[in-house]
This record gives C-alpha cells, structure tokens and sequence, in this order.
C-alpha cells in the first residue's frame, strides 16, 4: 500500500521505557527499541485512518457503517448474510476481523473448534488521554504499585496530549474481579468510580491520571485475552487478527502481517471456486508466524506483582537489566518482516 512513510510521520515518537518507583524516581531505563518500545510506534487511531483514506478511494471497496452481521450461511458457491439493518447479500468470501470477543466466528466454526479459545489473562485496562504537562518526555513511563495495579504514560503525536492506562492484574490467569465485572457491567461512570477507589493515594501520578479520567471522552475499559483456535477457516469463511489469535502487545502487527497474507494468497487465484483452497493455503502459511509470539504462561502475571516482595524482585532484575544490558543477551537481532512471503501483486 506504500503507506511506510506515512506511517513514519505518524509515529509517537516514543525513545523508549523506563520504570518508576512511588516517587516517579526512574528504577531502570531502557531506551530505543530496547525490549519495550517498537520501530513504529503508531496510535491504533491513526493506523486505521491511514488504511481507511488509502482504500475509501477505491471503486471497488465499499464501507457501511453501523450495522454488522447477525446470520450467515454458506453454499458451495457463496456465502450469504444479513445483517443487523436488514441487508442480503451473498459474498465469494467472508473474512471475521472483529476482534478477540468476535461474534461472528461462531457462526462458521463449531463449538467444538471454539472450545476454551477465548482465555482471560485476570487482567483489565483501561484507556484515556489526558493532557500533557511540561516535562512529561518522550518516554513510556510505568509504575507498578502491589496489588496488581499499575500507571502507565505514553507519548502521544499530537504533544497536547498523553495516553493512560491503568491495569488492574489478578493473582492468576483466568481469574475475574466480581467489584470490576459488576461496574463494567453497569457502565463507563460506575467503571471510573471503582478506578478511582482502587488507584487513590497509590503515588506516582495517581491523583493527575484519575483527575483527567474524570474529565477524558475516550475511556475505554475492558479484558485481556488471549484467543488459540485449532482451525481457522470453514468453507469461504476465515477468521482473521484478534478474532483468530489475540495475543498481548503485538496483536496490531500480527493482524496486519495476517491481511497481508491473505491478500496474499487470493492474489494467487486462477479459479473463484478455489476460494477455500486458498484460505487454507494461507492458515497453513501463517500460522506458524502466529505461534512465535505467544504468551508464556507466567505472564501478565510476572510483569505486574500482586505482592510487595514480588514488586521488589521485579523491580530489582529491570533494574539489573538496565544497568548491565544483559537482556539483549536474549534479543533475536532477525527482522520478522524478513519471514513475510513476496507476492506478486499484479495478478490481484
């Protein structure tokens, strides 16, 4: 999509992490794409305006908005659906890019497929923006406090303004806060009271983060998960990004990797009835990639402490890793953008 620079002049400009302690004093440093911050550090905003103004143009690319898919079904030939507002319309393709809570994968894959794929990691976050101030910086800042609670800054493009999240992590994967479900469940108001209750007095910037919840409009809170499906395709209908294999921190590279993929492989058809062929030519090409970066089974667990004893080891071995650089020990210097198959566009 030749879209590289447009992207590079959309970045964040973040120059890297460091970690801090209640007093904001930085515990550990680790600065350019150093573990932490990637090349492109992009605003999921300002990535998904870059793909819609790169293909609104196109005569053969149409956008409806406000509606979504509530039946579908499949023949040999095509696959039909309708709609929330009343559409039918019948597809040679489906593609379920609707994220890791996807509604519509259940419609083509069976239960059995399904079974035990969505898997909470016992931690929510919520996002916002608040209003930068004078020396705020160009780096990701991260505070954890015990209890699994945790502040985190990150540099906007735009210098007016910062992103804020607030994690709330549980002892164990798997695990639900009943205070939390019951005010995410009653809605955004409630959800910022019991933000507010849990992060007071807590250090750090506590007092300005809650301070600008109160006065953001785009909060949003919700579960982190991660999805692992045996199978993603059906027939003419495959699921893509986070609806087929969600993962912490680079779910946004792995589904653009994905659609490149599968354009990829479409691009190869000779015969429109080869449609599933394809779909499963691209599962069986991509999902190696999707398994290199799972989660281990320790983690968020690990980079946020329920314990004080817990925080203090942490805080100890980042700081050792700063100091030392040993963690580049274990850095693989090898581009995964090397791993992406070459397709000849021309035919598409």
């Amino acid at each position: 999509m030749n879209l590289e620079k447009q992207v590079r002049d959309k970045t964040t400009k973040e120059l890297g992490t460091t970690i801090l302690g209640r007093s904001g004093k930085p515990i550990a440093t680790f600065m350019g794409t150093d573990h932490f911050t990637a090349e492109y550090e992009i605003l999921r905003a300002d990535l998904s305006k870059l793909f819609l103004d790169a293909t609104d143009r196109l005569n053969n690319v149409k956008y409806i908005y406000g509606d979504y898919v509530t039946a579908l079904k499949q023949t040999e030939k095509k696959v039909n659906v309708i709609t929330a507002g009343g559409i039918k319309d019948s597809f040679d393709l489906f593609v379920a890019a609707d994220g890791s809570t996807s509604r519509t994968r259940a419609m083509f894959l069976d239960e059995e497929t399904r079974k035990d794929s969505y898997q909470l990691l016992g931690q929510y976050i919520a996002f916002f923006s608040v209003p930068s101030q004078p020396g705020d910086g160009r780096l990701w800042q991260w505070y954890n406090h015990p209890n699994g609670l945790c502040i985190m800054m990150r540099p906007h493009r735009e210098p007016e303004t910062r992103g804020v999240y607030l994690a709330v992590t549980m002892p164990a994967r798997g695990q639900r806060d009943p205070v939390i479900e019951a005010a995410m469940e009653k809605g955004t108001p409630e959800t910022k009271r019991i933000l507010h209750d849990y992060f007071k007095n807590v250090g750090w910037e506590a007092e300005r983060v809650l301070e600008g919840m109160n006065q953001c409009d785009d909060f949003y809170m919700g579960r982190a998960a991660v999805v692992k499906l045996p199978k993603w395709t059906n027939g003419r209908a495959v699921v893509l990004g986070d609806a087929a294999h969600a993962t912490f921190g680079i779910g946004t590279s792995l589904a653009i990797e994905g659609a490149y993929s599968l354009a990829g492989a479409i691009s190869k058809l000779e015969n429109i009835d080869d449609v599933p062929h394809a779909l499963q030519e691209f599962e069986n090409a991509f999902r190696p990639r999707s398994t290199d970066e799972e989660l281990p089974s320790f983690y968020p667990q690990i980079a946020f402490p329920n314990t004080s004893i817990g925080l203090f080891f942490l805080n100890i071995l980042l700081w050792l890793a700063s100091a030392t650089n040993f963690h580049k020990l274990f850095q693989n210097g090898e581009s995964k953008a090397s791993h992406l198959i070459t397709f000849d566009w021309t035919k598409a």
